[in-house]
């Protein structure tokens, strides 16, 4: 791996660099100080990422550092033209002083406020690939697990005692946390709804064909984006859209066959082959064809361990009872 290519994030999603950033590990951190000694292209990215480790770990800088990084900010920027001020008596200079030293603190501190509204409004995300999975810790202790091809993420300054928030393309695991201040948690998403709860555990599915919230524990409200009313889910119940179909009222079903991935499984149950294959097709970034339109309308029941792409396909086509062969880059399924 070729670390003179990272950039801050790559580094904050590196956990070898994370345990050297806790010095949990030796190894790591032997490996990160040789590597510093080095001196790469990209140090400056690590600094950075190492100063972003501390300050998210909840270990502040101290105040002299910061001042100190201010300063050398501050010095190397254009150098203002050179004033010759005018005589004045003894006592007015005093005053000039004085005025030019609450000068330079205002300035400072302006740029400080700045800086720091500046990186508390920066995005932080997280993103997985086909057939990847990742669990994320938020800042307030709620986790998400993020299942094949999927982004979350947050501003910096999501996270209060009035309200937390992140934005989910994808499909994503939530258990959240719930915080004395009874502080709300939505995930907001670019298709139907977003969703709102206090502490509780579910499953948000946005994709572009289909768009699915299952809850687990607790409640949630879903809200919808146009002017369909919102709608309160109770454990163990369903509720989904699509562009082009209207949602049904919430229906209860078996939460954990939605959540199968989670235990690295795909369950079918009376599926049809299409939302099947579709399912393959996002769960490992490949194409699969259908010889006869009829053939789409099969149903399959079965669990089929998320394993490689062809392998899940062939099991697919067992279920289905029909042959499949790959064409390219492309798979096709046919009858037998």
């Amino acid at each position: 791996m070729n670390h003179e290519n990272y950039t801050v994030d790559d580094f904050l999603m590196d956990d070898q660099f994370l345990a050297y950033c806790r010095g949990s590990d030796p190894a790591a951190v032997a490996f990160w100080e040789t590597w510093q000694s080095g001196k790469p292209p990209n140090l400056v990215a690590f600094e950075k990422a190492k100063r972003l480790h501390n300050v998210l770990s909840g270990q502040k800088p101290r105040l002299d550092e910061s001042l100190q990084e201010l300063e050398t900010l501050i010095h190397n920027q254009n150098q203002p033209a050179q004033v010759i001020p005018m005589p004045v008596p003894r006592r007015s200079r005093v005053t000039f002083q004085w005025w030019a030293v609450a000068a330079s603190v205002l300035v400072v501190s302006t740029l400080s406020w700045l800086g720091y509204q500046y990186w508390n409004n920066q995005y932080v995300t997280y993103k997985t690939a086909y057939n990847q999975r990742q669990s994320i810790q938020l800042p307030d202790g709620s986790t998400v697990t993020l299942n094949s091809h999927s982004v979350l993420r947050h501003r910096r300054n999501a996270f209060s005692e009035d309200g937390r928030s992140v934005e989910l393309e994808g499909e994503g695991y939530f258990s959240v946390r719930h915080l004395t201040t009874h502080a709300p948690f939505r995930v907001r998403t670019n298709g139907a709804f977003d969703v709102q709860v206090l502490g509780t555990e579910f499953s948000v599915y946005d994709r572009p064909a289909l768009h699915r919230v299952v809850l687990n524990t607790g409640r949630v409200q879903v809200d919808f984006h146009d002017k369909r009313a919102d709608v309160i889910l109770q454990p163990g119940q369903l509720i989904e859209t699509s562009d082009t179909v209207q949602p049904t009222k919430p229906r209860t079903v078996r939460a954990d066959q939605y959540n199968a991935w989670l235990r690295n499984q795909l369950v079918f149950e009376n599926t049809s082959l299409s939302e099947a294959i579709r399912t393959v097709e996002e769960q490992f970034g490949v194409k699969v064809q259908v010889e006869g339109v009829d053939l789409k309308n099969r149903t399959v029941t079965g669990i089929l361990p998320i394993n490689e792409p062809e392998t899940v396909l062939n099991a697919l086509a067992e279920l289905a009872q029909l042959n499949i062969r790959q064409k390219d880059n492309v798979f096709v399924l046919s009858r037998q």
